[in-house]
C-alpha cells in the first residue's frame, strides 16, 4: 500500500472511530461485523494489483478521496416525488442510507413476513454470513459503515401477495458522502417474495459534485424457496456505485435475478452465488447502458458446490459515445457438484464507433458430468437489418432505436410488475435515441 492509500485508509479508520464514539455504533446488529470489516479494510485499501477481479477495472475515481459517511436528508415528499415512482402499493423509502417511515407505504403484511429496519432489528445471526470480504474492498466499507436497510424474514411456506419495493435515494445531502445502505433477506423453506431495488438520485448534475455510494444485499434461500430480485439503477450522473449481491441457496430453491443500469456515473455491481443445496437453480441477467465516457463494470461469480444445480446467465450491454464496459462472469463447478448444468452468455452491442466492450466469460469446471457452456459476442448493428426497417419507411435513428429496442428487451420482456417492465422499456428506448452516438453513425 503506497502513501496516498495508506493516508486514505487512516481517513476512512478516523472516520469509522468517531462514528462510534458519536453514534453509538456498536450498537445493534453486527457490531462484530463492523469492528471486522474495519480492521480487515485498513490491513487490505484499495489495493487491486494482479488481482483478476478487477481486470480491466478502474479503481481510481473511487478510491481517491476519503468519502464521509452521511445519513438522512428532508422527509419532504415533493422534493422526491420525481425520484420515487412506486409500481406496487407497497414500498419503503430509505434516504441517503436511512430509513423514513414518512415517505415509505409497507402495507399490511401477511402472517409469517417480518418487514424492518435493519438499523433496528436486533440480533441477526445470519448478517455478514453470506458475503465474501477475501478481495473486496468496498464490501468491507459497506460492513463498516451501513447505516440502515431491509430485514425481510419469510417464514416456512409463506408467500408475499405483491412485490416490494425499495426506494434509496440519494441526494444533494450526501455531496462528497459515502452513503452505505444494507439488506438481508432470509427466505425460509418454501417461501417466495419478489423485491424490486431502485437505487436513484437527482437529475441534475450541478446538484452533486460526487458521492460513493456502496450498497449490499445478502440473500439466504432456504430448501425450496423462491426469490425473484430486480435491481434498478437510475443514479446522478456523479455519482459512484459500488454495490454487490450476496446470494446461499439450500436444495431446490431458486433465484432470479435481474439488473438495469440505467443513469448515473462509474458504476460497479458484483453477483455473487453459491449453489449450495441439490438441485437449486439460478437465472440472472442484466442489461447495463453507457454513453459519453462513462464505464461500468458487471462481475458474476457463481459457485456450483452441490449436484443437480442449474445456471443460466445472460448479460447485455449496449454502449455508444466512449463508454467503457466490462464483463467478468465466472462459473466455478466443484469436484462433488455432479450433474451440474451452467450456461452463461455475454453480448454487447456498440452503437458507437469509439465505445469499447471488454468480455471475459469463464468456466472452472472439476466435475467430469457437466453441461456447461460460455461465450460472447460483440458488434454493432446490423446494417442489413437496419436497411430493411429504412427501407419500411424508418428514418435511420428510429430503426436504431428498433433494433437496439429489440437487443434490451430479451432482459426487460420478463419483469414483472407489467408496468415496470412497459416503463424500463420506453426508458431504454429513450436512451438509445437520444444518447451520445457521437463516433458513430448519425
Amino acid at each position: 500500500m503506497n502513501a496516498v492509500q495508506h493516508e486514505i485508509v487512516n481517513g476512512y479508520r478516523q472516520a469509522f472511530d468517531a462514528r462510534l464514539a458519536q453514534k453509538a455504533s456498536g450498537q445493534g446488529p453486527g457490531p462484530d461485523l463492523r469492528r471486522r470489516s474495519m480492521d480487515q479494510f485498513a490491513v487490505r485499501g484499495f489495493d487491486t494489483r494482479g488481482r483478476e477481479d478487477w481486470k480491466y477495472g478502474d479503481i481510481k475515481p473511487m478510491a481517491s478521496n476519503v468519502f464521509r459517511p452521511v445519513e438522512g436528508g428532508e422527509d419532504t415528499t415533493a422534493r422526491y416525488a420525481d425520484l420515487i415512482s412506486p409500481h406496487t402499493s407497497r414500498y419503503l423509502v430509505f434516504l441517503n442510507g436511512l430509513y423514513r417511515p414518512a415517505l415509505s407505504k409497507p402495507g399490511g403484511l401477511p402472517p409469517g413476513v417480518s418487514l424492518r429496519p435493519l438499523a433496528s432489528a436486533g440480533t441477526l445471526s445470519a448478517l455478514g454470513t453470506v458475503t465474501d470480504t477475501s478481495d473486496a474492498a468496498f464490501t468491507l466499507l459497506n460492513g463498516a459503515f451501513w447505516s440502515d436497510g431491509l430485514v425481510l424474514e419469510l417464514a416456512e411456506g409463506m408467500t408475499m401477495d405483491r412485490p416490494l419495493e425499495l426506494f434509496f435515494v440519494t441526494d444533494s445531502a450526501a455531496d462528497a458522502g459515502l452513503v452505505a445502505p444494507r439488506n438481508l433477506i432470509v427466505a425460509g423453506r418454501d417461501s417466495r417474495a419478489e423485491i424490486i431495488e431502485y437505487h436513484v438520485g437527482p437529475g441534475d448534475a450541478a446538484s452533486l459534485d460526487s458521492l460513493l455510494n456502496v450498497p449490499l444485499t445478502e440473500v439466504i434461500c432456504a430448501e425450496g424457496a423462491e426469490i425473484r430480485h430486480t435491481k434498478i439503477l437510475r443514479e446522478n450522473e456523479k455519482a459512484m456505485h459500488a454495490g454487490a449481491t450476496h446470494v446461499r441457496q439450500s436444495a431446490g430453491s431458486r433465484y432470479l435475478s435481474r439488473e438495469v443500469v440505467m443513469g448515473g456515473g462509474p458504476a460497479r455491481r458484483e453477483l455473487h452465488v453459491d449453489l449450495a443445496g441439490s438441485g437449486a437453480i439460478c437465472d440472472i441477467g442484466a442489461l447495463y447502458m453507457g454513453a459519453g465516457d462513462r464505464r461500468l463494470d458487471m462481475r458474476t461469480r457463481v459457485r456450483h458446490s452441490a449436484p443437480g444445480c442449474e445456471t443460466h446467465e445472460l448479460y447485455k450491454g449496449i454502449l455508444g459515445g466512449r463508454a467503457t464496459a466490462v464483463f467478468d462472469g465466472l462459473i466455478h463447478v466443484a469436484r462433488d457438484a455432479q450433474q451440474t448444468s451452467a450456461h452463461q452468455t455475454n453480448r454487447n452491442l456498440l452503437i458507437s464507433d469509439t465505445a469499447v466492450a471488454y468480455s471475459i466469460p469463464r468456466l472452472e469446471i472439476y466435475a467430469d458430468d457437466v453441461k456447461c457452456s460460455h461465450g460472447s459476442t460483440t458488434g454493432q448493428i446490423d446494417e442489413d437489418q437496419l436497411f430493411y426497417l429504412r427501407s419500411r419507411g424508418f428514418d435511420r435513428r428510429a430503426a436504431r432505436v428498433i433494433l437496439a429496442g429489440a437487443f434490451a428487451g430479451e432482459i426487460l420482456d420478463d419483469l414483472d410488475p407489467p408496468t415496470l417492465r412497459d416503463d424500463l422499456i420506453a426508458e431504454a428506448a429513450a436512451r438509445i435515441g437520444g444518447g451520445d452516438t457521437s463516433g458513430g453513425p448519425a
